[in-house]
């Protein structure tokens, strides 16, 4: 069982941070630029890109230097088995058709599982330069790299679905079944934002937003944002309520009571 110390959990945090800056260095030097774009699915257009794969590249880099014995998930270049009970999780480009179309809603995710659970999860948006960190039971902003001066952010309270503010991917579920209840839901709350990509998490974590409803997630998409949310003080789970996560379908809130009315919603007909 892995002992986490003060100064370890600091280097482990300070190392994750630095690990997406250097990846999002090189992620945002094609923001906005002529890219070359594959679709890797013959029935829809799932891009990715030079940037993509750079991007990743680099963090699996920096693991494998400093943290020779963990294993390594990542979109693009999959699985590296480890020898330790942790795996480092990578998105390099979470929003990838955000990112070719030019809209700043994507994000660098880098999160640290141990024993299934993430204990670490860090968004870094370079364009905007902000970065969300969440981990071991603490969540902050950095508003300035240079000083690295740590703002403390939280989720925020909200009695109701009718006063909150959801975010999801389509307004149309890509999972048939959940088309009703996604509409109850949209409907029933005070405002519905889309396509906001990680950046919907990063929203809920700081309290603008009071919930994210997502559908298809693969572990690589959610291990950060759970992480962060969780750290800021608000709750993520499957669609059932279910806890850990791996990916499918979710429910993320900043308010318990939001959440459980969620629940209800997406509990009908099962």
């Amino acid at each position: 069982m892995e002992i986490w110390t003060e100064k370890k959990k600091n280097k482990v945090i300070n190392d994750a941070i630095s690990f997406v800056k250097e990846g999002g260095e090189i992620a945002n030097k094609y923001f906005r630029k002529d890219l070359t774009i594959e679709n890797q699915d013959s029935l829809k257009f799932d891009p990715v890109t030079e940037a993509d794969k750079n991007t990743e590249l680099k963090i699996r880099e920096l693991i494998e230097k400093h943290y020779p014995l963990d294993g390594i998930l990542g979109e693009e270049f999959g699985i590296k088995e480890g020898t330790s009970n942790l795996t480092w999780v990578i998105d390099p480009i979470d929003g990838t058709k955000a990112f070719i179309s030019g809209m700043p809603s994507w994000g660098v995710l880098l999160s640290l599982v141990s024993n299934s659970q993430a204990i670490l999860g860090v968004i870094y948006q370079p364009f905007t330069n902000e970065i969300l960190v969440g981990g071991f039971g603490d969540a902050f902003l950095i508003i300035n790299q240079s000083s690295k001066i740590k703002k403390p952010v939280s989720v925020r309270k909200c009695e109701s679905l009718n006063r909150a503010i959801i975010s999801t991917s389509y307004p149309k579920s890509p999972v048939k079944e959940h088309q009703s209840n996604l509409d109850e839901a949209l409907r029933k709350s005070k405002l519905d934002r889309y396509g906001l990509d990680c950046y919907a998490y990063i929203l809920l974590a700081i309290g603008q937003i009071d919930a994210v409803i997502e559908f298809g997630l693969q572990e690589y998409d959610i291990r950060a944002p759970e992480s962060l949310i969780l750290s800021a003080g608000g709750i993520i789970t499957n669609l059932d309520g279910s806890y850990p996560l791996s990916g499918g379908d979710i429910i993320a809130c900043g308010d318990k009571r939001v959440h459980q009315e969620l629940l209800d919603i997406f509990r009908k007909g099962k």
